[in-house]
């Protein structure tokens, strides 16, 4: 069956249906005869007349050939803008014409004298055609031609053809064009840009989907999209997909895969463009997009509807995000969102009746035990970093990175390796993960940064027990869990949630440190005194940004003054009992589900409620320090390089200041920078004035008596 090679053949077989148009319109117009000839004029004017409309029926005959080798040429595959464009708005015939009348000055310069004078000369600006000459072109057409344009047809829903402000489509009379974006198109010059209020960006295809590291549930989801909505889905449905996960990149990846499968491309929309923006305007705009996404094969990604959906929403006034996916459903296939309200989503999808729109999820969880080791193991190989079973199982087990996360690691120790001189890969790997675990900020809470280990706390034997255990769960939680199955037996042993307990300055917040540093992680504390008092009914949505910026980033997340939030409550007094009570309830949950580790800590656990201590996994109480460990607090508050007096009697600090580690601390800075001020080394008469000091700060009485050295000595 014929059909067109390209785009050029095409073109100049619309060119040649066009000329028969023309003269077919030239013939028809009646000859002003000179008085003296009238009789010969009318005769030639008749002849003329009768071979119009002879060329009628050519003109019908020729467009049905037009059509049926349009047919033939998209079913051979060949791939021409102009059928493209017609199959996709679905253009009727009529409408096609317009178009081509719209179009000859394009296909060739030389047509638009001859339309001009056809206009009888009419003014219009140098980028357009007279709309009389549709008139004369498609003449006995007229009121066909003005429904078309009056009426929300595609030529002018999707702006195919523009019409000059003061055109007058009733006379047919103004000037008229094709967008410049369409015509460009059509001639095979350029594929349009696709720009909202920016242009948008299109997400780079990075791998086939059979490559990519996702986890089989996930890897089988993708597949049965693509078996059930791709090229044999029913052709009058669209779907509105939502990638859900911790990793922006991945999510990008794999939906560039998955549509790459399909043979279309992807394009970001940052709903960050319509920030300070006219949404009326932006809509109309919208709309223009999703043509010229038609037209370049691309899919519409929404990579944070969630800065859509912050209005309000009633059955009589949608939101922004409903009239943004009503748009887009209007004539995508298929509406992509990364992340999004998905509930909202699927209701509104659902609620859709102009055709079928189907809401589908897909979830790509963080890696598991077995795909982290995969991941860490391949890219290791790909930036031909060696990699030892021992440090594997350590990256593995303590670092809960995602995909892109472990390519951003490795990536950062080839950068370090460069400017470094001999320090061993595996430091410099740790140094990397623990950079990539705090590498962002948060609006309430603070990074503490510092260098103790477990060598460095004092505490009875029993507590340290305790606190090794917290490690020994955090390093091998993965194991036990997943590849053990734990997790089909208690389906929340993956979170640990650790209470500490005791008064101030016995190290609960120095052992929350150490767990950080013994597992190479970053640690942010969060005042929740401080965060009920300062965002006072925000507290849920703060809690809520702290909890998902810090899945994304392996942290230990420490929650001071927890009695605050988590005391005992009688009953319910007021309006204020009532919304702690939400808060409360909110937290937990976060905390029970956040995959991290989570340190509350307390000095007052009798006003915590029985309810919320059943949550945690351990409950570590930091006691007050007896003698024994006094003199060891004692002994570690001086760092070695700090030069002391041979006069500091550390047994009798021990038994007479009745301090904790904390207090402790801060006497021995204190006493140093006294010692300093004097320019001697540190004596014990530097320590007791910072003794009387922290006394008095303490609102204890300071009695010198009881602390007799031998000062005369």
């Amino acid at each position: 069956m014929p059909h067109f090679a390209d785009n050029e053949a095409f073109i100049a077989a619309l060119c040649r249906y066009a000329d028969q148009l023309i003269d077919r319109a030239i013939m028809a117009q009646p000859m002003a005869a000179p008085s003296a000839q009238t009789a010969l004029a009318s005769r030639l004017n008749a002849a003329r007349e009768q071979w119009a409309q002879g060329q009628d029926a050519a003109l019908a005959a020729a467009w049905r050939q037009l059509e049926q080798d349009m047919l033939a040429t998209l079913e051979q595959g060949v791939f021409i803008p102009w059928i493209n464009l017609v199959r996709l708005c679905q253009l009727d015939a009529l409408e096609q014409q317009l178009l081509l009348i719209a179009m000859l000055p394009d296909f060739d310069a030389a047509y638009r004298a001859p339309l001009l004078e056809a206009s009888g000369g009419e003014s219009v600006a140098d980028a357009c055609l007279p709309l009389s000459a549709i008139a004369h072109l498609l003449a006995g057409m007229r009121e066909a031609v003005q429904a078309t344009l009056l009426s929300d047809g595609a030529l002018l829903h999707w702006r195919i053809l523009e019409i000059e402000p003061q055109g007058d489509v009733l006379r047919l009379c103004g000037g008229f064009r094709v967008d410049p974006a369409v015509a460009a198109y059509l001639c095979g010059r350029a594929t349009p840009q696709l720009r909202l209020a920016d242009v948008l960006p299109d997400i780079a295809p990075d791998g086939e989907l059979a490559n990519l590291p996702i986890d089989a549930n996930t890897r089988r989801a993708l597949q049965n999209f693509l078996l059930r909505c791709g090229a044999d889905a029913p052709a009058d449905a669209s779907y509105v997909l939502q990638l859900q996960g911790p990793d922006p990149r991945m999510l990008e990846r794999v939906c560039a895969a998955l549509f790459g499968a399909l043979g279309m491309s992807c394009a970001r929309l940052d709903s960050r463009q319509w920030a300070g923006n006219d949404h009326a305007a932006m809509l109309r705009r919208l709309r223009l997009l999703c043509r010229d996404a038609l037209l370049c094969n691309r899919v519409l990604v929404l990579a944070d509807c969630r800065r859509l959906s912050g209005d309000g929403v009633t059955d009589d006034a949608p939101g922004l995000l409903e009239n943004v996916l009503d748009t887009l459903l209007e004539s995508q296939r298929y509406v992509v969102t990364f992340n999004g309200p998905w509930h909202r989503l699927a209701e509104h999808a659902h609620r859709y009746a102009r055709h079928t729109a189907m809401p589908l999820l897909i979830q790509l969880p963080s890696p598991d035990v077995a795909l982290r080791t995969q991941i860490w193991r391949d890219g290791a190989q790909r930036h031909t970093l060696p990699l030892s079973d021992g440090l594997l199982d350590q990256l593995v087990n303590s670092y809960l990175f995602t995909a892109s996360q472990i390519d951003a690691v490795l990536k950062d120790t080839e950068s370090r390796r460069l400017l470094d001189d001999g320090t061993p890969i595996e430091d410099l790997l740790l140094e990397a993960c623990r950079a990539a675990s705090v590498s962002e900020q948060f609006s309430i809470a603070q990074e503490v940064k510092t260098r103790y280990r477990m060598s460095d706390i004092v505490l009875p034997d029993a507590t340290r027990s305790w606190l090794e255990d917290v490690l020994h769960y955090a390093r091998q939680r993965h194991r036990v869990i997943e590849q053990w199955g734990f997790e089909r037996h208690n389906p929340n042993s993956r979170n640990l949630c650790v209470l500490f307990h005791g008064l101030t300055g016995t190290g609960k917040t120095m052992a929350a440190s150490i767990i950080a540093n013994e597992l190479n992680l970053g640690l942010y504390r969060v005042d929740l005194a401080n965060v009920l008092s300062k965002y006072i009914g925000e507290t849920e949505k703060h809690l809520a940004q702290l909890f998902d910026k810090a899945e994304t980033m392996n942290v230990v997340l420490y929650f001071d003054e927890a009695e605050s939030l988590f005391s005992k409550r009688t009953e319910t007094r007021d309006a204020h009992d009532r919304y702690a009570n939400v808060q409360t309830g909110y937290l937990l949950q976060r905390i029970e589900t956040y995959p991290g580790i989570v340190v509350l800590s307390t000095n007052l656990l009798k006003n915590i409620d029985n309810a919320f201590t059943r949550r945690f996994k351990f409950i570590i109480e930091y006691p007050f320090p007896g003698a024994e460990q006094r003199r060891e607090l004692w002994r570690k508050a001086f760092p070695a390089d700090t030069p002391l007096a041979g006069d500091i009697d550390m047994d009798l600090l021990a038994a007479k200041a009745a301090l904790s580690g904390g207090h402790i601390n801060n006497i021995a800075l204190r006493a140093a920078f006294y010692a300093a001020a004097e320019n001697e080394a540190v004596g014990m008469g530097h320590v007791m004035k910072a003794v009387e000091r922290e006394y008095d700060k303490l609102g204890k009485v300071f009695v010198r008596g009881e602390f007799a050295w031998g000062e005369g000595d």
